[in-house]
């Protein structure tokens, strides 16, 4: 006991060194393990910005490709109201013929 008592600065100081050393060690490998996860976590960054920078091109080449697209589907509905159209007379045309071979029908009773 006269030993701790005649040294306690010394003895203080070794273990306040321990002590020190323990927490470097420790915020070392917190360090490490820190330094791990950031790498990993910038990687996987860089992969996902890859990704979303094909998918912004992609969609940029849609919407360039848009207006050629939106050309082309007005002049298939142009198309469409053309053949409507044709159809309606042939329709109309149809029903007037039906209508005039009836009409004896009605005429004569039947």
């Amino acid at each position: 006991m006269d030993f701790i008592v005649d040294n306690a600065v010394p003895l203080s100081a070794i273990f306040l060194g321990v002590i020190v050393l323990v927490a470097l060690a420790i915020l070392a490998l917190s360090g490490l393990r820190l330094w791990r996860r950031a790498r990993a976590a910038q990687k996987r960054i860089g992969r996902e910005g890859e990704a979303l920078s094909a998918q912004a091109e992609r969609l940029e080449a849609a919407l360039a490709a848009m207006p050629e697209r939106q050309a082309e589907l007005q002049g298939e509905i142009r198309s469409l109201q053309a053949r409507v159209a044709a159809l309606q007379v042939l329709a109309r045309s149809a029903s007037e013929a039906v209508n005039a071979l009836r009409a004896p029908i009605r005429y004569f009773g039947g």
